[in-house]
């Protein structure tokens, strides 16, 4: 199990990670979907909002290097068959790896976008540009991105001049328009800054937008889930509202794959409705 320290040794790096970009820095990558988010969904076979329920990780020095992430699907955007539950695999130890958090099991588990593809066995794994996107729930009760995140920095600037040691890549300047204040509740919601020393909780929050409280630091803008769907939206279904030609012969190919009963597809209650 990852440890307490460890994971707030994560989130401070992270957070300090996080420099204020310049106006030359913030940026985003056009593709032929219109953003990177319609090309992630167009590229996955599997994009859902998912709970996670829990972990079953090989760690070494304290870090995960191998394993399983069971989730609840509580609803979809793009799947092959119905899914009510879902495994994700993940093997070794990169920066891009599709793990998550090992959190008490009776805490309330925090909620991800997911982007998810199959492998050649018929296993669920990550999209490799990255598979997460942090989900908490605001003060109107509706699914936010946390912001910022390591999610919306990490993939925006691939293969241009910004993307080098010296100019580090900015924030995606699509979606930084579309963040406002907001008053987030559930897990995710704020950071345990108690094993930082004070300055350490500033600088963090200065660079983040957080909000200290004690030794917490509370998150205070995100973007909401239906502005994401927006610009995911070409990546998922043509102009007509159906799936592109070669998704759809790529969606009835996995569906001849999963044709027999899955281990990761088990029973349980009615899956809520998109509330974006």
């Amino acid at each position: 199990m990852m440890s307490r320290f460890n994971l707030i040794t994560i989130a401070t790096l992270i957070g300090f990670a996080w420099a204020a970009p310049t106006a030359a820095e913030t940026a985003t990558v056009e593709t032929e979907y219109g953003h990177w988010l319609a090309e992630r969904a167009a590229q996955s076979d599997v994009v859902v909002v998912a709970q996670l329920e829990r972990t079953d990780y090989e760690y070494r020095r304290g870090f995960p290097v191998d394993g399983r992430t069971w989730f609840r699907v509580l609803f979809d955007y793009k799947t092959p068959r119905e899914m009510e539950r879902l495994i994700v695999l993940e093997t070794g130890l990169n920066p891009e790896g599709c793990y998550f958090p090992d959190l008490p099991l009776f805490d309330e588990q925090p909620r991800y976008l997911l982007f998810l593809a199959y492998d050649e066995e018929g296993a669920l794994r990550g999209h490799v540009d990255g598979c997460a996107v942090e989900l908490a729930v605001n003060e109107q009760g509706r699914y936010a991105a946390i912001w910022p995140q390591t999610a919306f920095r990490r993939q925006i600037l691939e293969s241009t001049e910004a993307d080098t040691d010296a100019n580090p890549p900015g924030l995606d300047s699509v979606l930084e328009t579309r963040t406002v204040d907001m008053e987030f509740q559930g897990p995710l919601s704020r950071i345990d800054g108690s094993q930082m020393i004070a300055h350490q909780r500033r600088q963090m929050a200065e660079e983040e937008d957080l909000r200290i409280e004690g030794t917490d630091l509370i998150r205070t803008r995100g973007i909401e889930l239906s502005d994401l769907r927006q610009l995911m939206q070409p990546g998922l279904v043509n102009q007509d509202g159906r799936l592109t030609n070669d998704q759809s012969d790529r969606v009835e190919a996995l569906r001849r794959i999963l044709q027999q009963p899955s281990d990761q597809a088990q029973s349980d209650p009615a899956v809520p409705q998109d509330p974006s």
